[in-house]
């Protein structure tokens, strides 16, 4: 049985992930502290009615040189894959070589806009995430014949001259994770804690074992939502707001690790509960106790005050320990506050 540790000599990197709302002016002032502090990338949120993620990036691209520009996630099933590569290299000779990009097989973006997804998920991701790093490698002149995704032309992408863009799979289920331990350059994980963890990276390092160079290295990074403010009780109004996407959703899977088996099927028969104070930004979420709601944001996200950080570091110690390469952490309301925050508390602890 595998173990995973710390890598020696490579401390765990810091990234962020920022609301969809957001201006590039904003994203332009954000990503320039969060270079200062040395967070090593800022993420952008691809959703179905807000600002274009690539085309959002690309005045920061023009304002930093150090800090890597990624977009997260775009699906093939909404972005045929040779688009996503256009777009993510586009960005990549912009920024002198440091976008990257996640690819899932997704979720809102495809609800609204009424589009369906085959019935073979992982191979059709799988197929996308070849064209694209296929793209990045100017290795598509031949195009690409797929059972999903095709490229029928001859493709030349030397004009791209910088250093290949960074390509992640999404994953939240180990038959997705082990096909992009194998093919992705890294597995991007959502909301998985460090006790549910270990299952998540041997099936990462299934695929890798597969993979034809199986010295390359492969990145580990994974959504974690970060809600520490100065004020607690903010911190967890906010954090309870949004419950209703963590942990794939409330899955009972995941629940069961940490809640009662009555516990766990009140949360699951209320789930339209924790939507509706997603919708009505309330935090308030109807039929379910506040405590039991606040120990859902304590185990699947940051949240509390500026005395609970010594006990979050200590929890992304365990990510680095486990092997994670990244830490994404999403940020909410007053971004900047809480960059500051996880610039001044947080990194220190990781350079």
């Amino acid at each position: 049985q595998r173990h995973y540790k710390k890598r020696p000599g490579k401390e765990m990197k810091i990234d962020i992930i920022l609301e969809p709302d957001l201006t590039p002016k904003q994203i332009c002032e954000l990503g320039m502290v969060a270079e200062n502090y040395g967070i090593e990338s800022v993420w952008t949120s691809n959703y179905f009615s807000h600002w274009d993620p690539f085309i959002s990036l690309t005045q920061l691209a023009n304002k930093t040189s150090q800090i890597k520009l990624g977009i997260l996630a775009v699906s093939p099933f909404e972005m045929h894959p040779l688009k996503i590569a256009n777009s993510v290299l586009t960005l990549n000779e912009i920024s002198n070589g440091r976008a990257q990009v996640a690819v899932g097989a997704g979720e809102g973006n495809l609800t609204a806009m009424n589009l369906d997804t085959p019935k073979k998920i992982v191979l059709a991701v799988r197929e996308s995430l070849e064209i694209i790093i296929r793209a990045c490698s100017n290795d598509l002149k031949e195009g690409y014949d797929g059972e999903i995704f095709n490229v029928s032309l001859p493709c030349d992408y030397g004009w791209a001259k910088e250093s290949k863009p960074i390509v992640y799979g999404t994953a939240y289920r180990h038959m997705m994770m082990r096909m992009e331990g194998r093919v992705a350059d890294g597995v991007y994980i959502g909301a998985t804690p460090p006790e549910v963890l270990k299952e998540a990276m041997e099936n990462i390092y299934i695929g890798k074992d597969k993979r034809s160079e199986k010295k390359d290295e492969v990145l580990i990074n994974s959504f974690w939502a970060w809600h520490i403010k100065s004020n607690r009780e903010e911190a967890f109004k906010e954090s309870r707001r949004e419950l209703a996407w963590r942990a794939r959703k409330l899955d009972k899977s995941l629940l069961e690790h940490y809640f009662s088996e009555e516990e766990c099927e009140e949360i699951t028969n209320k789930f339209e509960s924790f939507v509706e104070a997603y919708f009505d930004r309330s935090g308030d979420i109807k039929d379910i106790d506040i405590d039991l709601a606040n120990k859902l944001c304590s185990v699947f996200t940051s949240t509390g005050d500026l005395t609970d950080l010594d006990s979050e570091i200590n929890r992304f110690k365990q990510f680095e320990k486990m092997g994670q390469t990244h830490l994404s952490l999403r940020l909410h309301d007053n971004p900047m506050d809480a960059l500051d925050i996880i610039g001044k508390e947080v990194m220190p602890h990781f350079k």
